[in-house]
């Protein structure tokens, strides 16, 4: 081999060196930055991940879903000068989680982050498909299930309150479509007895166009107050199971509210013009019942179905396809009401603009 020659080959291997040296110092950073944290009591900024559970609603009484963990991503922003508001309990943050809904995260929901900050709450935005190989569920609502989500909501609320900035008992929860679906759910004590037990419950909770039709008897709620924002026009997840399960609410004695958008469908606040229909989309607008422990009850016939004839139900009142569209003043008034909402709810002091 000639001298040159030699020279090349050390040079190429000093650079495959270098190289495969950086490359791990990527993936060991990598690693870390996917690694769960279990507090944020170090005041933690950012991205992380925590660890939550993918669940069926069979794995949620006894525990099972412990078996199936998973790391989920998510981002942690505070107002300005939040980082420094640690000194006592009354200089602590009121916070908010954020679920997307079944399209997965989106800028959408990083612009609400935005606005919320802006109005001086911390925000922790949830990626709840990402770490469980998901781009979507609009097709396949069980590729991940509300429970698994549920699970994050709680898991999310746990953390939070371990983060010296942010005050334990004003933190609200805020989803959209399944991740609002998500929100109505983590207001009952049935799941709250289930997943956080020993945690200050969610001070509040807001669901823009969920589906409401799984209720339960009796009516027993953590107590914040709750905000329904749904569109007269929705026929993906139904107006019509909300409408009726806020009246129960309110006739348990218990804070709610819905606002009715006219000529709005499902997605309405999301930015532009826009109106698709998705043939794929699993809709339930039509199912709505009540749960008991034995039966279910069919709300539109009054009758009562054992809980093997479940899927037989589900599949007589599922349909395909639905319309999502945007919907400009539905949308800058359904900020409006979000906004009012959170500053009543988590006791924030009135803007300027009020």
């Amino acid at each position: 081999m000639a001298s040159w020659q030699k020279r090349f080959l050390s040079v190429a291997l000093a650079v495959l060196a270098v190289l495969a040296a950086l490359a791990g110092e990527r993936a060991k950073r990598d690693a870390e930055m996917t690694k769960p944290v279990a507090t944020l009591a170090d005041g933690t900024v950012g991205r992380f991940h925590f660890m939550s559970y993918s669940a069926r609603w069979s794995d949620l009484a006894p525990g099972a879903y412990l078996r199936a963990p998973v790391s989920v991503a998510a981002e942690l922003l505070l107002p300005e000068g939040g980082r420094e508001r640690v000194r006592s309990q009354e200089d602590r943050l009121p916070a908010v989680v954020i679920l997307h809904g079944s399209d997965g995260l989106a800028d959408h929901q990083r612009r609400y982050a935005r606005d919320l900050v802006a109005l001086g709450l911390a925000v922790l935005v949830v990626d709840s498909f990402g770490a469980r190989g998901v781009e979507d569920t609009i097709d396949e609502l069980a590729a991940v299930t509300p429970y698994s989500m549920l699970i994050d909501a709680y898991r999310a609320l746990a953390l939070l309150q371990t983060h010296p900035a942010i005050d334990p008992t004003r933190i609200a929860l805020v989803g959209w479509s399944k991740g609002g679906m998500v929100a109505d759910w983590a207001s009952r004590r049935r799941y709250k007895e289930l997943l956080g037990a020993t945690l200050v419950p969610y001070a509040a909770y807001a669901a823009f166009y969920p589906w409401c039709g799984e209720q339960h008897a009796p009516v027993r709620l953590t107590g914040g107050p709750l905000l329904y924002l749904v569109g007269e026009r929705d026929d993906w997840t139904g107006t019509a199971p909300c409408i009726d399960y806020v009246e129960r609410v309110r006739d348990a004695g218990y804070d709610a509210r819905l606002v009715l958008f006219p000529d709005a469908e499902h997605g309405f606040d999301y930015p532009g013009r826009f109106r698709r229909y998705l043939t794929a989309a699993e809709g339930w607008s039509r199912c709505n019942y009540v749960a008991g422990e034995t039966q279910l009850r069919v709300i539109a016939t009054n009758t009562g179905l054992p809980w093997p004839q479940f899927p037989d139900y589900i599949g007589s009142c599922t349909e395909k396809g639905a319309h999502v569209g945007s919907n400009a003043r539905a949308r800058e008034a359904a900020a409006r009401e979000l906004r009012a909402f959170l500053t009543e709810a988590l006791k924030l002091p009135p803007s300027p603009a009020s």
